[in-house]
């Protein structure tokens, strides 16, 4: 049976732990963000274990909140009832989680698959908190430009992206899981006295201790690594991509700035509850890779180029790490383990159109604060390698 804990302040409950931006929320509470005393507890609940050592968080501390760390957490199975069995053993003092962060995903091959495992998973996990947790106030979600059909050959909306956009049209929405996330909330939250939003980034510039699915920093900074030992320090490296990829526009979005306003945003349900949607950027004018890849490039201590226009000889990250693996096991550190990086070899010849977004509602509401972008990404990249996770 878990044991009881005095929590004198908000409890927060953070699914997805492990992911980019579950790792980052918990990062930023366990920071004291926005202010020391606003939580006294998380706890993060994660599928692949780790441990508190392993896990690169703040060193516990008597002025930081209360870190619960619970492993083994499967949303994929069984009912509302076994999962609320399950946290009620699992979780320290579960009846006084205020917040929840639902930062869980599975992902699957197909798209209709996918929307049906997630929005099961997210009923098992709300609908448990339903039951054992009166005092929950907020739930925030995360989901991703692929609200605006990014997942499309050309895309869908015409960029600036804002949030009256409104649902992508159909057969195309119902294959993608944010709506079904988004309902599920709606039919639970129907007479609680909790409210909820969701929080929209593009591609997520972060870290995780033990690899995560569809991490482009993670899958760049080992090819970035590898190639400067391969190639040489000073070498050029052209972007992976074609030429209108590589001056397409975006917003870059670090785990730090959506950790940072899923928090605030919780803190501020007079303004943002009701399932309101709000996109989410480090800045508010977008970038182009054209800026970026140089930047990224140089903290490998190489050249970083635009694209190869014949493209013939240029393999692309992930056929380049395949090509030198016994370089990286000569180095023998961790490795990023970055699962489906297959997909992430496509990014800069997939996303050839402007997809940036307006954040000017996140703005209307309070949240004023940005992250210059080359230092999430350098802040990323740090992180690996502290990690032992990239050659350094």
């Amino acid at each position: 049976m878990a044991r009881s804990a005095s929590a004198t302040g908000a409890h927060a409950l953070v699914f997805g732990a492990s992911g980019l931006a579950g790792w980052g929320v918990v990062d930023q509470l366990l920071s004291n963000y926005p202010a020391p005393g606003a939580f006294s507890h998380v706890t993060a609940l994660v599928n692949r274990p780790f441990s508190v050592a392993d896990s690169c968080w703040p060193d516990p501390s008597p002025s930081r909140p209360k870190l619960q760390l619970v492993s083994h957490v499967n949303l994929l199975k069984g009912s509302v009832e076994d999962f609320t069995a399950f946290l009620k053993c699992e979780v320290e003092d579960i009846g006084s989680v205020t917040h929840a962060f639902y930062f869980a995903y599975k992902q699957e091959q197909e798209p209709d698959v996918e929307t049906k495992v997630n929005r099961d998973m997210i009923e098992r996990a709300i609908g448990a908190l339903n039951i054992l947790s009166p005092n929950l106030k907020f739930v925030v979600l995360p989901s991703g430009t692929r609200g605006y059909g990014i997942h499309i050959p050309g895309g869908v909306f015409k960029a600036p992206f804002k949030e009256s956009m409104g649902r992508l049209p159909e057969p195309i929405a119902s294959n993608v899981f944010c709506f079904a996330h988004q309902d599920a909330l709606e039919e639970m939250s129907k007479g609680r006295n909790w409210t909820w939003c969701e929080v929209r980034p593009d591609a997520i510039i972060g870290f995780v201790p033990n690899g995560s699915t569809f991490n482009l920093p993670a899958h760049w900074a080992t090819y970035l690594s590898l190639y400067a030992l391969v190639e040489g320090k000073g070498a050029e490296v052209p972007f992976p991509g074609t030429v209108p990829a590589y001056n397409s526009l975006f917003n870059d979005a670090s785990a730090d700035i959506i950790a940072k306003f899923s928090i605030w945003a919780c803190l501020h349900p007079e303004k943002c509850g009701g399932g309101e949607l709000f996109n989410i950027a480090d800045q508010a004018p977008p970038s182009r890779m054209s800026e970026r890849w140089p930047a990224i490039a140089k903290y490998f201590g190489l050249e970083g180029v635009g694209p190869d226009i014949d493209g013939k000889d240029v393999l692309k990250p992930g056929e380049y790490i395949e090509k030198h693996k016994q370089v990286l096991e000569a180095w023998g550190g961790k490795g990023s383990r970055v699962f489906k990086a297959e997909y992430l070899d496509e990014y800069g010849y997939h996303f050839t159109f402007d997809r940036h977004m307006i954040l000017e509602k996140t703005r209307k509401v309070g949240f004023e604060e940005e992250i210059e972008p080359n230092t999430s990404w350098f802040k990323a990249f740090d992180r690996l390698r502290l990690a032992g996770m990239i050659p350094g």
